[in-house]
Order: C-alpha cells, then structure tokens, then sequence
C-alpha cells in the first residue's frame, strides 16, 4: 500500500526582479535626453552690447601734443533688421569719403587713406562706429579689414543716436 502524504512539502519560492523592463525603460530614458539635447555652439553670435551715448557727454579737451595727435578715420555700420551690414560709410578729417556699398569697398577706401609723413599707418586711427543690432561677426569682419590694410590702432565705438 502506498503512503499517502498528508502534508506538502515546500517548495522554495526565487525571487526574481524583472530586469528587462527597467532596462527597457532606461534605454528609453537615455535615449529621449540623448535625442532633445541641443548643445549651444562653440562658434556663433555673441551678445555684445556696446554702451550708450549720453548726448550731454561733452568731449574733454585732450592733452595729446598736436606732433602725436593721429589723423581721425570714423567707419560708422548700421545694422539691417535681421542684423546684417545696411549701410557702410567712411568719415575722415577732410569729410565724408565716396560711396561705400560692400565690404571690399571699404577695404579699397581704406588703402586709399594717405598716411601722415614720417609717421605711416601709425599716424592714423581707425575708429569702427557700429549699432548694437549689427551681428558681431560682420563687426570682427570690418576690424579685420582694418588690420588687413595696415592699420593697428583701430577702435570701436557705439553708433551715435542719430
């Protein structure tokens, strides 16, 4: 006769954690961050604010020697609406110089500015005007021009309220 069991014997339950959902779920995560970063760019505009001219700002009378004053050169940029380069035009000691539509342009009328005798290109200071909307890059572009044809004192300046 056989034995009838009266009581069941045990059996020992695993326990086990679903891995591959909260992989899944992690992947997905990773995945969603991965694809909605937009890294800023290394290279692009930067947010240079020159600052405003008070009209009331009187010049001050300067001290400079008349033999170490340089020929004054005033290159003024206006800003279209989205940013870009509108107008371009070039103001030395002698008035306004010629039509001025492109940036070569402006190259050529720089080449073109006659240097003080015994002094050169050091005789002469290029002052680059430009309104806070122009993209900083077309400023960088103009100063370089600048540089490019000889001159190494060129300085910036916001564009007077007109």
């Amino acid at each position: 006769m056989a034995r009838k069991r009266t009581r069941k014997e045990e059996i020992p339950v695993d326990v086990t954690l679903p891995i591959t959902p909260m992989l899944d779920m992690s992947f997905q995560l990773l995945s969603f961050f991965i694809i909605t970063f937009h890294p800023m760019p290394t290279e692009g505009q930067l947010s240079v604010n020159l600052p405003k001219v008070d009209a009331a700002d009187k010049p001050q009378d300067d001290p400079t020697p008349p033999e170490d004053k340089k020929d004054e050169y005033t290159v003024t940029l206006i800003a279209s609406s989205s940013g870009d380069l509108a107008s371009i035009s070039m103001k030395g000691p002698t008035g306004e110089m010629g039509n001025i539509r492109n940036t070569a342009d402006l190259y050529d009328q720089l080449k073109k500015i006659p240097k003080p005798p015994g002094r050169g290109a050091e005789g002469v200071a290029i002052t680059v005007e430009a309104s806070n909307d122009l993209v900083y890059a077309r400023l960088i572009e103009v100063m370089d021009l600048a540089k490019k044809a000889g001159y190494d004192s060129v300085n910036l300046q916001p564009a007077k309220s007109r």
